[in-house]
């Protein structure tokens, strides 16, 4: 979702007639698009916030700030005009809103009145942007990604002269980064296209709810219409986003009408959550050649009593009766999952159920977080993070040895099968990508004139833990 926000505030500024630099050394202004889901993302900000020279400006946006968009001081305030402390979190309801929040001056005399027509910047219910200026001076703006359309007017705010040469329509959703890449890879043919911003499930241990607000699905017209754009400019990849992917009420006609579209190679989407998944889906999967052969499933444990305090509403046995049906598919489709390393009041025997899940279904890959408790989360009010960090990382590292085995025994498998691939970098004697059943891969160079980002076919000749190897043809 990153990388799809971060387009789209591009795409904004360029239309302010800003320029775009790959290198922050070459920028005058540094725009950090923020992740808060776990505490390491929050601290590698403030540590990449010391790398930055003090005279160029900073902006930050996205989860960081807006979990922490409430201010105690100012919440009697807020409760007797009639406004509700959420409405800092919804969608502002005005082209044209007034923008407060520069100076803390500014805030105080501010007068509430009910409504959605005031954009709130820096400080306005954040002392994060207090705390932070007071070291780095050079921070500038704090703003809300829900926001992005806005910026003409903020920028005006903090003495910006703007040019903006397209009407301000308020709507996050309607923004369409064209031409403008969105891919996390090193090569260019890869799109991430969000259906759906924000969550209603409310998982005890997820921020996202908290700083994204509730969900809202795009339309499907103006998904094609993203997708056309991208298509038409050289993408050939398109992952579909959203906190839970799979809940758009229109999914399966999204993915239905996206294969259809010329110029499409490969088809993903992240991340789906068990329940919402449909026998239709599935059998896009098993017949799609388009449609990749991987699914990922983020289970997060394998302990009953523990799914039940993370608020996820399925059961292990509904779990194993879900990847079943992956399994007994005709098409063979690698699976990956989610794996929350001890959580709070994780027992021994609650950790070994999560192994016997990874070890069961044999796994292609699990990416394995250790529980990192989040403000304003139901697991930070009600549930005590008591865990030594050493004794959890005992834990991940004993999955990890797990993992490297299963991962070992799988792609051993592959052995002898021809793959589609897509090229990320290259050296002298060897080409890197990754399959289109999402494992990553070495691959020999037989013919010098393949290029990054081109897709080709490679014969899997040997399988390592974590990695392929094979040869192009």
């Amino acid at each position: 979702m990153n990388y799809a926000d971060s387009a789209r505030i591009r795409a904004v500024l360029t239309n302010c007639w800003f320029q775009y630099v790959d290198n922050f050394f070459d920028a005058d202004i540094v725009v950090f698009d923020t992740c808060s889901v776990r505490q390491k993302s929050e601290d590698k900000i403030t540590w990449k916030l010391k790398e930055i020279w003090k005279t160029k400006k900073i902006w930050i946006t996205w989860c960081m700030i807006q979990h922490n968009l409430r201010s105690s001081k100012l919440t009697s305030e807020i409760s007797n005009s009639g406004m509700k402390v959420w409405n800092f979190l919804g969608s502002v309801k005005s082209n044209d809103p007034e923008i407060i929040g520069l100076t803390t001056d500014e805030v105080n005399k501010f007068n509430f009145r009910s409504g959605s027509t005031y954009c709130f910047i820096n400080n306005a219910f954040n002392p994060l942007f207090f705390n932070l200026k007071k070291k780095r001076k050079n921070i500038e703006l704090f703003f809300r990604i829900d926001d992005t359309w806005l910026l003409p007017l903020m920028l005006e705010k903090v003495w910006y002269r703007i040019s903006y040469d397209k009407e301000i329509i308020n709507e996050y959703s309607e923004i369409i980064p064209e031409w403008i890449n969105t891919s996390m890879n090193n090569h260019r043919k890869t799109a991430y296209i969000p259906i759906s911003t924000g969550c209603n499930q409310f998982c005890s241990y997820c921020i996202v709810p908290y700083a994204r607000w509730f969900e809202k699905h795009l339309s499907i017209e103006h998904i094609l219409q993203e997708a056309k754009k991208y298509l038409e400019s050289g993408i050939e990849e398109i992952v579909l986003i959203g906190q839970i992917v799979n809940k758009h009420p229109g999914f399966v006609n999204i993915i239905k009408e996206l294969l259809k579209l010329k110029w499409l190679r490969w088809l993903r989407y992240t991340s789906p959550y068990p329940s919402y998944y449909s026998d239709e889906l599935l059998a896009l999967h098993e017949n799609e050649e388009k449609l990749c052969p991987h699914i990922h499933i983020p289970l997060q444990s394998g302990s009953d009593d523990i799914l039940k305090k993370m608020a996820r509403w399925y059961s292990s046995h509904q779990a194993y009766e879900f990847i079943n049906k992956i399994k007994s598919s005709s098409r063979k489709i690698s699976i990956t999952t989610d794996i929350i390393i001890w959580f709070s009041g994780e027992t021994e025997d609650d950790f070994q159920k999560s192994m016997d899940l990874v070890d069961y279904w044999k796994f292609d890959m699990v990416y394995m977080w250790i529980y990192s408790p989040r403000p304003w989360t139901l697991a930070y009010r009600k549930y005590e993070d008591d865990i030594s960090y050493k004794l959890k990382h005992i834990r991940r590292k004993r999955m990890n040895e797990l993992l490297k085995t299963i991962s070992l025994g799988n792609n051993k498998l592959e052995i002898g099968n021809i793959r589609k691939a897509i090229i990320d970098s290259k050296n002298e004697e060897l080409y890197y990508g990754y399959t289109d059943n999402m494992k990553q891969i070495t691959i020999r160079r037989k013919n010098s004139n393949i290029n990054i980002w081109d897709f080709i076919s490679v014969e899997i000749t040997n399988g390592e833990a974590f990695r392929l190897n094979g040869g192009s043809l």
